[in-house]
């Protein structure tokens, strides 16, 4: 399967995103990357869901 660019960019966040969330869930600390990998993964799924992310 062959990706843009920018949806293999997306893709590759998701699952950054989603790894940092079940560390956090664990209770372990995140990192640097991994907090700004899970904050642009929960800001993508509030635009994908229709809300508001200015607030």
């Amino acid at each position: 399967m062959h990706l843009a660019p920018k949806d293999l960019d997306k893709l590759v966040l998701h699952q950054a995103g989603v790894v940092a969330q079940k560390r956090y869930a664990r209770g372990l600390r995140l990192n640097y990357p991994e907090a700004a990998a899970l904050l642009a993964t929960q800001l993508l799924e509030f635009i994908r869901d229709g809300e508001s992310v200015a607030a």
